[in-house]
C-alpha cells in the first residue's frame, strides 16, 4: 500500500501552467465570489484563486462577498453580485455552491472545494453539470480514507464518526459513500457509529455516546461546527481515551492524531483554469468534467498524539507526507 507521492503527482503552485495573456484586453473582468463560512479549507482556495489570477496576467476584479453561514443574507448577496454586475461566481464550499445552482442561472459558475457534488446533488455526474455550473472537487475516495484511518488505528474495527446536525452536508456525503464501502462484498471488517451534535453544546454529550459505544477511534469529517470546536472536541475525546482521526483540514492539523487531505491551495488555482476557459468563451461551463485532485496529503500530529497519550504506529509515520510537532512546523 502507497500513501502520498504528493509533491510528484500535484502541480506546484510555481509551474501551474495557465494560457498566456491576451495582448489587449477592452475592460477587467469582474469576478464574484460567494464564501458561505470561513472555513479553512475555503480560505484557502481562495488565496490558490487570488494567487492564479495574478499570475495569469487577466486584468480582474475579484469581489469577494460571505455569508456568515446565513442563508438569507446569502441570496442577498448573491442578488447583490449579479446586479453589480458580475461576469462570474465562484462558489466556495458546498452550501455556497448548492445556493448559487438555487438562485443563479443566468451567469456562468465555478465552484471549488465541494467535497462530493453528485452526493450534494450539486451536477447530475462527474463529467458535467449540464449546465450554467462547472468546477472541482477535494473528494477523496473513502477507500483511501479509510486505509489511512486503519494505519494510524491497527486493528480498526469500530469508528465513530461525530457530524453535527445543523452544518453536516458534507459530513453526510462522506458518510453515505464510507457507508456504501462497507456494505461492499469485499469491505473490511468496519461498523460505522455516528453521533450528532445540535449545538456547541452537544459535542461532549456525542463523544461521550461515542465511547460508550467503545468506537477505537473518532472521525472528524468535514463538518464546521465540529472542526470549529476541534479543541473542545479533542479535550472530550482524551477524557475517554479515544483517539481522533480527520479527513478535514482543521481537523488533521489541530485535534486528530492523523488523517488526509488535498492541498486546497492547488485545488483553488485549478478552479482559475476553470474560470479562464469560461470567460474566453473555449468551454461552455456544463460541458466541463468536474475536476479532481490528483493527491492528497497524509498528516500526522504528534503533538495531537501526544496529548492524547496517543503512540502513532512506525507504519503511519513511514507514509506521511507531513509530521506536525509541538511547534506546529512541518517534517518530512
Amino acid at each position: 500500500m502507497r500513501f502520498g507521492l504528493f509533491a510528484a503527482v500535484l502541480v506546484s503552485a510555481s509551474v501551474l501552467p495557465l494560457p498566456s495573456a491576451p495582448a489587449q484586453q477592452a475592460a477587467p473582468w469582474r469576478i464574484g465570489v460567494l464564501l458561505w463560512h470561513r472555513s479553512p479549507n475555503d480560505l484557502q482556495a481562495l488565496e490558490g484563486i487570488r494567487v492564479a489570477l495574478r499570475r495569469s496576467g487577466r486584468a480582474h476584479e475579484l469581489e469577494v462577498v460571505e455569508a456568515d453561514s446565513d442563508e438569507a443574507r446569502a441570496v442577498e448577496l448573491i442578488a447583490q453580485l449579479r446586479a453589480r454586475p458580475v461576469a462570474l461566481i465562484v462558489a466556495m464550499g458546498t452550501q455556497a455552491a448548492l445556493l448559487c445552482k438555487r438562485h443563479v442561472t443566468d451567469l456562468p459558475v465555478v465552484f471549488t472545494a465541494v467535497t462530493n457534488p453528485v452526493e450534494s446533488k450539486l451536477v447530475p455526474d462527474w463529467s458535467g453539470s449540464g449546465s450554467n455550473l462547472a468546477g472541482n472537487s477535494n473528494w477523496i475516495e473513502p477507500g483511501t480514507v479509510l486505509d489511512v484511518f486503519r494505519l494510524a488505528v491497527p486493528g480498526l474495527a469500530r469508528l465513530g464518526v461525530l457530524r453535527s446536525s445543523s452544518t453536516g452536508v458534507v459530513s453526510a456525503a462522506e458518510l453515505a459513500s464510507m457507508r456504501a464501502l462497507l456494505a461492499g462484498d469485499r469491505a473490511p471488517a468496519v461498523t460505522l457509529h455516528e453521533e450528532l451534535a445540535d449545538d456547541v453544546d452537544g459535542l461532549d454529550a456525542a463523544v461521550a455516546r461515542l465511547a460508550q459505544a467503545k468506537v477505537q477511534a473518532i472521525w472528524i469529517p468535514i463538518d464546521f461546527l465540529v472542526y470549529e470546536n476541534i479543541s473542545r472536541v479533542a479535550a472530550a475525546a482524551r477524557r475517554h481515551g479515544v483517539p481522533l482521526v480527520s479527513s478535514s483540514l482543521r481537523g488533521v492539523t489541530e485535534g486528530a492524531v492523523a488523517g488526509l487531505v488535498v492541498d486546497y491551495e492547488t485545488l483553488g488555482e485549478r478552479a482559475v483554469l476553470i474560470v479562464l476557459d469560461v470567460l474566453e468563451g473555449r468551454r461552455e461551463p456544463g460541458a466541463i468534467q468536474v475536476g479532481r485532485m490528483a493527491g492528497y496529503q497524509v498528516v500526522v500530529n504528534l503533538a495531537a498524539a501526544r496529548r492524547a497519550g496517543y503512540e502513532v504506529p512506525l507504519p503511519m509515520l513511514a507514509v506521511a507526507d507531513l509530521i506536525l510537532d509541538d511547534e506546529s512546523e512541518a517534517k518530512r
